[in-house]
């Protein structure tokens, strides 16, 4: 039986206090970055050779903080991941460091002093991870729609008192009038009263957790991506030293020695849990969190949007991210096994979210999506042994095998969580850190973060002759190290920018940092495209054009054979198809949508599109659609109306069709019989609002077991 040490977060208090056999008297001052990043395989062999004080398992948020924690603290520190490092949930979250707005109107609402301790104790941490990385958070404005007169008062004294919760000094809040709101955010219906605008934290998730583990390595920790652990190491007393872990990259297995092991695993947490007991209960339900990225005319790029009122039911966000607007979320319960991509169910969700909330006047079109994921949240499962505990959304413990196992957590609460799973592993393994309290609240800062200032992109554009916005978003990325990434530019060509060669014109992505990937241990296409550039989560068929590029850059820096390149180039392909929404498979639920064309008329355009497509991509273009029309009588192509018609067929890309959507174009405007095409768009609107909200009451997840986020 489990051991549980510690429920969520408490402000202001800890749950441990070290003993004087726990720890010793600070030897020393706090240990300093003290090397320049080892290589991947320098890594590999320390960890067959060494014997760590602490084996942290999973490389998401919560394991890289505590490698972060413990190696800062002078232990011996290595950590290990399946994957990539914030490759789960860590890297698919609402990129929000919040404070729980949510949770403040739960703890008012039932008078919850615990749930007011978790917003205290959110705005607080909130500070504390902007202090550790200044160049990877920011503030964003969000506007909070008034609805009602009477929701003016009950709104004002909850952002007053979220202000006054908040440590130091922040930003406050003010209230704009409807018209105000209107022009800051065009999109929004008209019938509100007018709206309140209050501010978040926000940030690049992947990259956050990539920052924090580059810096544990400069500390000292040993930290390998790709390493999957299949067993864990025993004594004769059955106690956990250890873990047996398999390189993903090579196959080749090491025994990796440690007094104590974390198991930081997330979603995957009682799958380690039962390496150490195999007849534990389940401690992690994991639920599922849908966000979908749409362009940036849906959200302006200086104000997000937050409902927690919208008609349905149902609370939802828009931010302006990377220059695009992410938009969410739906919740699900289900298991980790069921894949890791939002179903179109959990899309046509959010977009039928949007269209109750927004301007009635403007089309949302199922072609906007330009990706599509979501994550595992790991709350922890309900149980009498936390029935006295208020807040559950987090739970360490320690298991019979004396191995650490955090269940839950969020990005705000993570350097907390970590450093309460230090104090556990000190006192329980007997270890003797050099430093006995943690001091990433206080005088840690990331890799990147020393030297670094709002406007350090200008000296990059003076300096180097970058574009404004690679430089920003250089400065913004890497922080003081971007003069790295562009002393390692390649000539542009031009005359102007002098240097960096952009990888896809939208994006400010250059080659330079595929090769800075390379040494911040991406070892796979995947790993490059989605966590180091974030393109894959931002338009998933800008990912799939950059693909052959970035692989052919990997390629040089990894000496990879062509047959590994090309097995790289078709293991990101499935992962974007499977993982960030990019499908040319036929939608099963829009194909209710019947194509009234005979067999031989069917037969015939299924030919001519074969035709058109002659890279075989799955999709034509619309301008190859209307060059089609005229071929088959249409002496004018009727604009208006093909955009009705695309309109209600509601295609799944932008500017071009698949074959089904094809049929159903040539059916609509080539034989003149577009009025089916609405009533049946229409009847299958209200089908999936219908499935929606069945789901939606069905999977709620309530506010306190959340972490009472956005």
């Amino acid at each position: 039986m489990s051991k549980f040490i510690h429920v969520a977060v408490l402000a202001g208090s800890s749950m441990f206090a070290l003993s004087a056999a726990g720890a010793t008297q600070d030897r020393s001052k706090a240990p300093q970055m003290k090397r320049e990043l080892p290589t991947r395989s320098m890594n590999l062999d320390a960890l067959r050779r060494t014997e760590y004080d602490v084996l942290i398992i999973g490389g998401g948020a919560v394991g890289a903080g505590c490698a972060l924690d413990a190696a800062t603290r002078g232990l011996k520190t290595a950590l290990v991941e399946a994957d990539d490092f914030g490759s789960g949930t860590s890297s698919k979250s609402s990129k929000l460091l919040h404070g729980g707005l949510r949770d403040l109107d739960h703890a008012i609402t039932h008078l919850d002093l615990a749930a007011f301790r978790r917003v205290h104790s959110s705005l607080q941490e909130r500070r504390n991870i902007t202090n550790l990385a200044p160049h990877l958070n920011q503030s964003v404005p969000i506007m909070l729609p008034v609805h009602n007169w009477w929701q003016l008062p009950v709104y004002w004294m909850k952002l007053r008192l979220y202000h006054l919760m908040a440590p130091g000094t922040s930003k406050g809040f003010t209230y704009i009038n409807s018209r105000k709101a209107l022009e800051m955010f065009p999109m929004m219906r008209r019938d509100m009263v007018g709206a309140f605008v209050f501010y978040e934290g926000q940030h690049d998730d992947a990259r956050m957790c990539l920052a924090i583990i580059l810096t544990a390595s400069r500390y000292g920790a040993d930290v390998c991506n790709h390493m999957k652990v299949v067993d864990l190491l025993r004594d004769k007393n059955k106690t956990v030293i250890g873990a047996k872990a398999i390189d993903q990259l090579t196959g080749r297995a090491y025994k990796i020695r440690a007094k104590m092991v974390i198991n930081a695993t997330g979603p995957m947490s009682d799958s380690i849990i039962r390496l150490e007991d195999a007849s534990a209960s389940q401690q992690c339900t994991p639920t599922w969190a849908s966000h979908i990225v749409l362009p940036p005319f849906y959200c302006p790029e200086e104000v997000g949007l937050f409902d927690p009122y919208t008609d349905n039911g149902s609370t939802i966000f828009f931010l302006p991210w990377l220059g695009h607007t992410l938009m969410g979320t739906s919740d699900d319960t289900r298991e980790a096994a069921q894949g890791q991509q939002p179903t179109e169910m959990e899309v046509q969700y959010l977009l039928d979210s949007i269209r109750n909330y927004i301007n009635p006047n403007f089309d949302v079109r199922r072609c906007d999506v330009l990706a599509a994921w979501g994550g595992y949240k790991p709350l922890p499962t309900q149980s009498t042994e936390l029935a006295h505990s208020a807040l559950k959304n987090h739970v360490i413990s320690i298991g019979p095998g004396n191995m650490v196992s955090i269940v839950g957590g969020t990005w705000t609460s993570f350097r907390l969580i970590a450093e309460k799973a230090i104090d556990a592993a000190i006192i329980n393994g007997g270890l003797q850190p050099l430093r006995k309290h943690s001091i990433t609240a206080t005088s840690c800062k990331l890799d990147g973060a020393i030297g670094w200032s709002p406007n350090m992109f200008i000296r990059l554009v003076q300096d180097f002759g970058l574009e404004r916005d690679v430089a920003k978003h250089l400065s913004d990325t890497y922080g003081s190290n971007a003069f790295k990434v562009a002393v390692g530019a390649n000539a542009s060509g031009s005359v102007w920018p002098i240097i960096g060669k952009r990888l896809h014109s939208e994006f400010p992505y250059i080659e330079a940092e595929v090769r800075q990937g390379v040494r911040d241990y991406a070892c796979t296409l995947v790993d490059m495209v989605a966590r180091r550039l974030r393109v894959a989560f931002l338009n998933v068929q800008a990912a799939e054009d950059i693909l052959p590029r970035v692989a052919s850059e990997m390629a040089r820096e990894l000496k990879w054979s062509r047959a590994r390149r090309l097995r790289e180039i078709k293991e990101a392909q499935e992962f974007l198809n499977t993982q960030m929404g990019n499908t040319t498979e036929f939608d099963p639920i829009h194909m209710n949508i019947p194509i009234k064309l005979s067999v031989d008329q069917v037969q015939k355009y299924a030919e001519h599109f074969r035709n058109l497509d002659e890279a075989n991509t799955g999709f034509v273009s619309i301008n190859k659609c209307c060059a089609a029309m005229k071929s088959f009588g249409v002496k004018e192509v009727p604009v208006d109306l093909m955009h009705d018609v695309l309109r209600d067929i509601d295609c799944h890309s932008q500017g071009k069709v698949n074959l089904y959507e094809f049929l159903m174009l040539m059916s609509a405007i080539v034989h003149g019989d577009t009025a089916y095409l609405r009533y049946a768009k229409m009847h299958l609107d209200q089908k999936i609002s219908a499935i929606s909200r069945r789901r939606r009451k069905q999977s709620e997840c309530t506010v306190e077991r959340s972490g009472g986020g956005l």
